[in-house]
């Protein structure tokens, strides 16, 4: 998808490295994860690394430790562009979208859950190449909340959720904190003199 959205720009070289670097190293911060939550077991055992992982919670230490990665890249190279944004934006949600068909496929319960969520991931991709022209790439934060809040409606039906605050769990709370850091996001860009960021 990034060679896609990439084509006929002079940073696609640039662009593509860190985003190949980003995914190798999320897959290493994943594995090695593990690491991290069972260091005894690792110790007597180093040979777990090969079939363990970190789970759910390594996903998100790599996922962070991969956009920190890229946001580094940015800043030194050419600085936080609309472009960078759009294409970490869709390097990450690629990946996601991966992971939850992978989920579907192999058979984790519940595997309608994953299918509907990778059918909004997938939406919000053919939004983002469809609609997202190089003259306004910050439509994307529009189309994240809408991906945000799809997800807070979709994880109210699955039935065996562990509440945490009100009637949310953990996930939903997650998503409703991205979808109102991009809506101030999008505001505040919007109120600013002259629109918000440049290319």
């Amino acid at each position: 998808m990034l060679r896609y959205r990439l084509r006929n720009r002079a940073e696609r070289h640039v662009i593509l490295s860190v985003m190949s670097n980003a995914f190798w190293m999320w897959i290493v911060v994943w594995k090695l994860s593990f690491l991290i939550f069972h260091p005894v077991e690792v110790i007597h055992r180093p040979a777990v690394l090969l079939y363990f992982d970190g789970g759910g919670r390594g996903a998100w230490i790599a996922s962070s430790v991969a956009a920190f990665y890229i946001w580094k890249k940015a800043a030194k190279l050419k600085g936080l562009s609309p472009s960078w944004l759009d294409m970490t934006t869709l390097f990450l949600c690629s990946g996601w979208f991966a992971y939850q068909m992978l989920s579907a496929v192999i058979g984790v319960e519940p595997v309608w859950f994953h299918v509907a969520s990778a059918g909004l991931i997938a939406g919000f991709l053919f939004l983002q190449l469809a609609f997202s022209s190089k003259s306004n790439l910050l439509k994307w934060p529009a189309y994240a909340v809408w991906l945000s809040i799809g997800h807070v409606i979709l994880w109210f039906c699955v039935p065996n959720r562990e509440i945490l605050l009100l009637s949310f769990n953990k996930q939903q709370l997650y998503f409703l904190i991205i979808a109102a850091a991009l809506t101030a996001w999008n505001w505040l860009n919007e109120a600013r003199p002259g629109g918000g960021l440049r290319e």
